[in-house]
């Protein structure tokens, strides 16, 4: 392989990496991204794709659990049983963290490494150690699958994805984590959130809230809704 092709086998790695990592949020919908002393609020690009609008999490921090919530005038705060379940999620997605930041050490250094020095042999002893670190992330997945409340055929799809492209493994959280039962966003906010990212949920709230209103008639009972939501989420921040 010459040097041209070792940077666009790169640069394919890095595409299908932040191709799978992507979503694409409808206009009620944000993402909590999970860091250790709590969460960073996004509700996507400004600008829309389609309808939605574009996230894309931090690619160097793929060990981050995200949180996809949206807003109803009807949603209710969470339950006990819930938020003790969110607790064992977060302690066995502790346990599989770890892997994903090796393979994301694997595919964007130690591979350019061996494609750098160039011998079969180095290649395929990384290829080897690539899906061994693989199968090892899946075999965390599948003993703690029940803590994840992932069902049998669940672990298969992922395990599926993970090996069929490896870059692909490297978002193994990411996708766990958008798998499980969500809490309303107003628990959240209230309990979870820094005053900080309070005001950037709060704004992009209102202005995500005010747009929709423009597409709804004045007085009409889908917009006193989301007029009443939005009224109960601030009071509530306040």
């Amino acid at each position: 392989m010459t040097l041209h092709d070792h940077w666009l086998l790169m640069a394919g790695i890095a595409v299908l990496y932040l191709y799978d990592s992507a979503l694409l949020l409808f206009h009620n919908e944000i993402v909590l991204e999970t860091r250790r002393t709590g969460y960073l609020v996004s509700g996507g690009s400004v600008m829309e794709f389609r309808g939605r609008h574009l996230f894309l999490p931090n690619p160097l921090c793929p060990h981050r659990a995200l949180v996809r919530l949206s807003w109803a005038a009807d949603e209710s705060m969470t339950s006990g049983a819930l938020r003790t379940r969110g607790r064992r999620v977060r302690l066995a997605l502790a346990v599989i963290a770890p892997w994903t930041w090796a393979l994301l050490g694997l595919f964007f250094v130690a591979l350019p490494c061996a494609l750098w020095v160039g011998t079969d042999v180095l290649l395929l002893g990384w290829l080897i150690l690539a899906y061994l670190t693989i199968a090892a992330m899946l075999w965390q997945v599948w003993r703690a699958r029940k803590a994840l409340s992932l069902s049998d055929k669940a672990v298969v799809a992922l395990a599926f994805d993970a090996l069929l492209c490896a870059p692909f493994a490297i978002n193994m959280v990411r996708k766990i984590s958008l798998r499980q039962e969500l809490p309303s966003l107003r628990s959240v906010a209230l309990s979870r959130l820094s005053p900080a990212e309070n005001v950037v949920l709060s704004g992009i709230l209102r202005q995500r809230i005010e747009a929709s209103l423009g597409f709804l008639e004045p007085g009409t009972d889908a917009s006193n809704a989301l007029l009443a939501y939005l009224k109960r989420f601030e009071d509530g921040m306040s």
